[in-house]
């Protein structure tokens, strides 16, 4: 059968292919677990053995030489997929970089605006923002420490994070 597939005959072509076609299915679902990627090894092995017919060495096990021809397409297909997801890995880390590295400098460019928007406020008004965002302080430390209502703190206060809103809403 081997000799006649050799020289090209369609018909041992045939015959082979159903001969060994379930068992070489079978040995593929084996690695791949996968109907349809078994299917279509079986079909790439029998392809290379029509396409290198010729190179078949007929006193040899058409078996053997089938399964190694499997083999070495079965594992060629892992180190490819290996190889895409490796490099698909390291795209999305690449991707992860540039968006952490985009957003600190988004995120740098907007504290630069809030700082300089900050600055443009009245000199009381900010001294009153500073000491509650910056030090931390309650609305009652602010007006002991300055000497000021509990209520004007309060009032300047809103009037500072009123102005930052508009302000920092207008950067598009």
């Amino acid at each position: 059968m081997v000799k006649k597939l050799k020289g090209g005959c369609h018909q041992s072509f045939t015959t082979l292919f159903h001969l060994y076609g379930k068992k070489l299915y079978n040995f593929s679902y084996k690695y791949t677990q996968s109907h349809a990627e078994s299917e279509e090894i079986v079909q790439e092995v029998f392809l290379k053995i029509w396409n290198k017919r010729d190179t078949i060495n007929a006193k040899l096990s058409f078996n053997a030489f089938l399964i190694t021809i499997a083999k070495n397409h079965i594992f060629n297909r892992i180190k490819k997929e290996a190889s895409r997801r490796q490099y698909r890995e390291q795209i999305e880390k690449s991707d992860l970089i540039t968006n952490e590295t985009e957003n600190k400098i988004i995120f740098s460019d907007l504290e630069q605006i809030a700082r300089t928007n900050i600055e443009d406020l009245p000199p009381k008004r900010k001294q009153i923002f500073l000491l509650r965002r910056d030090s931390g302080l309650s609305v009652k430390e602010i007006a002991d420490k300055l000497g000021i209502a509990e209520s004007t703190v309060e009032n300047q206060m809103n009037k500072a994070i009123k102005t930052l809103k508009s302000n920092l809403s207008n950067i598009s």
